[in-house]
């Protein structure tokens, strides 16, 4: 992951992009529906030879670890340098942990339960993270799954697993690497200075057509993404020279983006297909928020809050008890991200052998458990004039106007006048008693009564929702 900016333009579908991209669309490609604004709810996937160092500090995430071992100011944080070469000696470059990455105990048909359990209604897999190790098999480089370390297509098994259900399949990848010798970064023993050998490269000339889009264009046609999700673009100095790509640089991102809509339009049933706001092109779907402590705002476009269980992307063995999320955090989190127009894509780093930590799966089995009662107030929402006022969260679906106040009110609920609750409303506690919650109109506002008790099963520090409707 890297961060970047908010672009502001408009989700289209399929068939409007590829109008904007010069492409002619057809009425029947324009039906193509839009899923993505009702999902509100994805898993993302780090996963790679990153996942067999499985080592990140307080600077650097355990997926930034080849890049970490480069770093020498302390200022910047040299902790996986310094763990490098404690543990593993100074000859010991990165790719020596590509045979390390196994996936031996890969089960995509488990992990594809997992995400249907959790109430996921898509999950975007890492194809290729900064460290250039590709997660499927192409022609411009032998630096894969299926060349080296697993020898399997791991992509595919998972896009195979997921076929028959209704989750939509992204696919994350990072334009630019930390270092390569077709970007003028060739990598280096971080110890000595010396140069090493990519492993699996093949020399090009051009990187963008002759490696990244061919990458790009081998996705598209193989695996058939609903979402195609970019990283890695700019040009950035981070204590470990420079990386992902020359000051001066054209990723000639609208081709790779017209071959990819035109691919989901010109097909005799047509699909809506998306690509985030990171390529660097004249079109995004969507915007992407990256990491903690934002302050997510209301959006009148589609928009995504992609957000780490605890402080890696990638499998992290010293990832530190007091960052990692708690269920109840992160049900919050989603269900402030949705009452202002966004979809959550909740991270997870599986192990090299392909399993997923206790500590990661029994959060997404935790959201899934809550978004089973409470999905319809979230699920297809729309966001109302406002989006919360103080910790109390609103959410419009299903002709219900929906309160979420992210902590369980002591016996009465006070809601703003103003809001969307007239004499004809009754208000019901989802996954609670099926009667009516008693409530009255104040010069405060409007006082809800609330059950003594929790009667959904949760206890009292999981957000309820209210749902107020007119019949």
């Amino acid at each position: 992951m890297d961060q970047a900016g908010i672009s502001r333009r408009s989700v289209l579908a399929a068939a409007g992009a590829a109008g904007l991209l010069g492409l002619t669309a057809t009425p029947a490609q324009a039906a193509a529906t839009p899923w993505y604004p009702s999902a509100k709810f994805g898993v993302f996937i780090h996963w790679g030879a990153y996942s067999a160092a499985a080592w990140g500090d307080a600077k650097h995430a355990a997926e930034w670890y080849l890049y970490a071992m480069n770093v020498t100011d302390p200022a910047r944080g040299t902790g996986t340098r310094d763990h490098h070469l404690k543990t593993y000696g100074a000859d010991f470059a990165y790719d020596q942990f590509i045979p390390r990455f196994t996936a031996r105990r890969y089960n995509p048909h488990s992990w594809v339960r997992l995400f249907e359990q959790a109430g996921a209604r898509y999950f975007v897999l890492t194809s290729k993270h900064h460290d250039g190790f590709q997660l499927f098999r192409n022609t411009a480089s032998d630096r894969n799954s299926v060349r080296l370390g697993p020898g399997r297509d791991l992509v595919g098994e998972l896009f195979s697993a997921a076929a028959d259900t209704r989750l939509k399949r992204g696919l994350y990848y990072s334009l630019g690497e930390f270092y390569s010798p077709a970007l003028g970064t060739a990598p280096r023993n971080p110890y000595t200075g010396a140069e090493i050998p990519y492993t699996g490269y093949r020399p090009v000339t051009d990187y963008v057509s002759q490696y990244e889009h061919v990458h790009l264009k081998t996705l598209i046609d193989h695996y058939d993404p609903d979402i195609l999700w970019a990283d890695g673009q700019g040009y950035h100095e981070f204590g470990g020279g420079p990386i992902f790509r020359p000051k001066t640089w054209d990723w000639r991102s609208d081709e790779i983006l017209a071959y990819y809509y035109r691919n989901a339009a010109g097909r005799p049933h047509p699909k809506s297909v998306l690509a985030n706001d990171r390529f660097e092109a004249s079109h995004a779907d969507f915007a992407t928020v990256e990491g903690d402590n934002k302050k997510y705002v209301l959006r009148p476009d589609p928009w995504e809050a992609c957000l780490n269980i605890g402080k890696s992307w990638g499998y992290n063995e010293n990832e530190d008890p007091a960052k990692i999320k708690s269920s109840v955090q992160l049900i919050r989190l989603l269900a402030e991200v949705v009452s202002k127009n966004g979809n959550l894509l909740l991270n997870i780093g599986p192990r090299e052998d392909g399993t997923i930590a206790d500590w990661m799966s029994s959060r997404l089995l935790d959201m899934g458990r809550w978004l089973r009662i409470n999905g319809r107030a979230i699920y297809g929402s729309k966001p109302w004039i406002r989006a919360m006022d103080g910790d109390l969260c609103y959410t419009r679906a299903c002709g219900a106007f929906n309160l979420i106040p992210l902590h369980w009110p002591d016996g009465r609920l006070l809601v703003p006048g103003d809001v969307p609750i007239n004499d004809r409303s009754r208000i019901r506690l989802l996954g609670g008693h099926s009667r009516p919650l008693p409530w009255t109109r104040t010069a405060d506002g409007i006082v809800i009564d609330l059950p003594r008790h929790r009667t959904d099963d949760f206890t009292e520090e999981f957000p309820a929702v209210l749902s107020a409707t007119d019949w």
